[in-house]
């Protein structure tokens, strides 16, 4: 499935230049995303997610896109080992005539090595806890005819263009799900709370 334009001018961004969502980073901490094992570990990650994807691309070349977005500061031990924090990197998937925007989320850990999980694709908001709450709902969007599908993918989502850049105000995004091999649009509000977020059908679903 093609990326829309908002996608690919993401991908202009490299992170040669690493571009950060927030102001204030920690140097140790920028030289820890430009190190040659990290950035290797990143692009494996977003490899296997693209690849676990419907109609995934064997000849898909990868490469770091977009700013790093930090949804836990990053801290240091004595060591200099990042013991806490959360972010996300985008890496570009292009190949086969379609491009993906990747999302890997990286979760400092007490041992100093951070355990990296894919996320959805797209430009979502939304973090892995988010995400996966959300995804229930994404699929109570679907009109009737793909409601009965077990084959039930999200493969895109986009957020919306007027967002605030508040993180803590509400967004929208549209989430393109996938079921029985067919592409829905779904769109979904997304409202902050102190656990996560309240998450609601832009609309009704259409078979309630």
């Amino acid at each position: 499935m093609g990326m829309r334009i908002a996608l690919l001018l993401a991908g202009l961004l490299l992170l040669d230049q690493v571009a950060f969502a927030d102001d204030a980073v920690d140097p140790r901490f920028v030289a820890f995303i430009k190190s040659d094992a990290h950035r290797a570990a990143v692009l494996k990650v977003a490899a296997a997610q693209a690849q676990g994807l419907p109609a995934p691309c064997a000849a898909a070349r990868y490469r770091p896109a977009g700013d790093v977005d930090l949804y836990r500061p990053p801290q240091f031990d004595g060591g200099g080992r990042i013991i806490h924090g959360l972010w996300r990197e985008q890496v570009l998937a292009e190949g086969c005539g379609t491009m993906e925007l990747l999302n890997i989320f990286s979760l400092a850990t007490a041992s100093g090595e951070p355990e990296l999980l894919g996320g959805l694709p797209g430009t979502t908001r939304a973090d892995l806890v988010i995400q996966k709450q959300a995804l229930p709902l994404a699929a109570k969007g679907l009109p009737p005819e793909a409601a009965q599908c077990r084959d039930v993918h999200v493969v895109d989502t986009v957020l919306a263009p007027d967002a605030p850049a508040d993180r803590h105000m509400p967004w929208h995004e549209t989430w393109t799900v996938l079921a029985c091999d067919k592409a829905y649009p779904v769109p979904l509000n997304f409202t902050p709370s102190s656990d996560g977020a309240t998450i609601a059908l832009d609309t009704p679903p259409p078979h309630s």
